[in-house]
């Protein structure tokens, strides 16, 4: 007997899924009662099994990759439908009971009959037979061959589907769990299995779909326990480096395995094999032993010219410069930072305004002001906009030029907005933003700007002066009935009704002409005339 109603998965699946779901009743397989609802089979592109609960109303699961984003999706619709064709809804509130109380059941039960009865529902169930392995591996003494075993388990037999990649996720995260458990009291056992589980999962996810990251997680996961557990219990320092530069350069690119995280565990002997090994490696196309040497000079050595010299391999490229300029700037020493910054702006492989921006800023910062406004102004010249005009009458300002500076600024964007369209964009959304609309209905009339800024204004525009905005109501209600779609012509309605407001509030009575020769026009359209209609048009 359902606890919900057709209504119910109406609202949580949405029209689009229920109608789906509808399609798949006849694909539901048996349903097994739980204690706090059903669980079920749906045959899709793979078989999904769909679990629906009473928790303080109706809620749904599903292993397909839409229910495992937290979705009602089709799969559950459909073993809803398929109670509710069984028999009627259950009437009466209160939390849903199961047809027996299991635990009184259970607590009555011999022990030994007890046990029997798990050992025998675990033969039939993988996932359950998992976790009882693992308990029974981590009680007491961790047993490190059994849980040596399930972590082997771990290892990639074929490709994994989208769909298959959340179930493999969900049984390494029960591996994980068992290690976490003990790995605390014995660390020194428990570390090598983490290191096996990281070498498996990152195998697997060599060939498995895992865009939803679901495989990714756990393998972080890994890596975490293993670092805390070398922390713990160092192993051999100058095996742990081989190990994490070997795995990083010859694996797949990932996980990320942050230097940091195994610094301490390292020690001096191993950061310096770590170092050495590195610089004993050949380069990689993947550029992966430039990336363990940029990120062992900041974490580790945190050596200033070391870093600058490394960036400096690959000038003239013009994110270099600025990568250069940040790391001095950090260290405290803006000079040396805005000299290369001045060398990118001659010698870079290609314009990169980022050089401009930070240029300017460290010239503000040692209050250079008039070369930081020169700046500036090559900024807001090559981009105008509202940010750039703003920072740049701040320079201006802090260099004692902000008069001479606003009007040259204001005559450059005249005479750009004289060429139309998008072109008189910025120095609307200026006018706009400095809060002069009139001058910026203005010169969007005068200039005639892009549609989405001149559509803008007449909205704001339609507030003070109706009259004003009625041709571009008009317009706009006009473009919307092009697009000959049922949604346009909702718009359109709602844009007509606008009107014919705006028309009353301007007293002008030109409306019903208006709208009497927009009817004859799209006479043919008769989605449109019905929805006119509806609109009371």
């Amino acid at each position: 007997m359902a606890w919900f109603t057709d209504a119910d998965l109406r609202r949580l699946a949405g029209s689009k899924s229920y109608e789906r779901g509808a399609e798949y009743v006849d694909a539901v397989g048996t349903v097994d009662e739980l204690p706090d609802g059903v669980v079920a089979t749906v045959e899709g592109t793979e078989s999904y099994v769909v679990r629906l609960v009473d928790r303080r109303g109706l809620r749904g699961e599903c292993s397909c990759p839409w229910g495992e984003d937290g979705n009602f999706c089709k799969h559950c619709v459909a073993v809803g439908l398929s109670l509710l064709a069984a028999g009627p809804v259950r009437s009466g509130g209160g939390a849903r009971r199961g047809p027996v109380d299991l635990r009184a059941y259970l607590e009555a039960v011999d022990r030994s009959a007890l046990v029997d009865l798990v050992v025998e529902l675990a033969a039939d169930d993988p996932a359950l037979y998992r976790k009882l392995s693992l308990r029974a591996a981590t009680h007491g003494g961790p047993d490190v061959k059994e849980l040596r075993r399930l972590v082997g388990g771990l290892r990639a037999r074929g490709f994994l589907s989208y769909g298959r990649s959340f179930e493999y996720a969900r049984k390494a995260a029960d591996v994980l769990d068992a290690l976490d458990s003990v790995a605390a009291a014995h660390p020194a056992e428990i570390g090598p299995l983490y290191l096996t589980a990281i070498q498996n999962i990152t195998r697997t996810t060599e060939q498995a779909d895992d865009s939803s990251g679901s495989i990714g997680d756990v393998l972080d996961r890994a890596v975490s326990g293993y670092a805390a557990t070398c922390r713990a219990a160092p192993p051999d320092p100058v095996k742990l480096a081989t190990w994490l530069v070997d795995f990083q350069v010859n694996g797949p690119g990932w996980p990320d395995i942050p230097i940091a995280d195994f610094a301490e565990a390292l020690g001096p002997a191993g950061l310096t094999a770590y170092r050495d090994r590195l610089a004993q490696a050949p380069a990689d196309p993947a550029g992966t032993i430039r990336h363990l040497r940029e990120d062992y000079l900041k974490v580790i050595a945190k050596d200033t010219d070391a870093l600058v010299a490394l960036y400096a391999e690959d000038l003239p490229q013009a994110y270099r410069y600025q990568q250069i300029a940040g790391v001095l700037r950090a260290a405290g020493r803006p000079a040396e930072a805005i000299a290369w910054l001045r060398r990118g702006l001659t010698e870079a492989d290609h314009p990169d305004s980022r050089i401009d921006e930070m240029l300017a800023d460290l010239l503000t910062e040692t209050e250079e002001f008039a070369e930081a406004a020169g700046i500036r102004w090559g900024l807001f010249s090559r981009r105008p906009g509202t940010a750039s005009h703003r920072a740049l009458l701040d320079a201006a300002e802090r260099a004692g030029t902000l008069a001479g500076t606003a009007e040259r600024a204001d005559a450059f964007l005249h005479d750009r907005a004289r060429a139309g369209g998008y072109a008189a964009d910025p120095l609307i959304e200026i006018l706009s933003a400095s809060g002069d609309d009139d001058a910026a209905w203005s010169a969007g009339i005068e200039y005639r700007c892009g549609p989405g800024i001149m559509w803008r204004l007449a909205v704001e525009r339609a507030r003070a002066h109706p009259a004003d905005a009625i041709p571009f109501f008009a317009r706009q209600a006009e473009n919307e009935i092009d697009k000959k779609t049922k949604k346009g012509y909702a718009e359109a309605a709602r844009l007509l009704t606008e009107l014919r407001t705006l028309h009353e509030r301007a007293g002008s009575d030109g409306f019903p002409a208006y709208l009497a020769e927009l009817r004859h026009t799209h006479r043919n359209k008769p989605t449109l005339m019905a929805t006119l209609t509806g609109a009371d048009l």
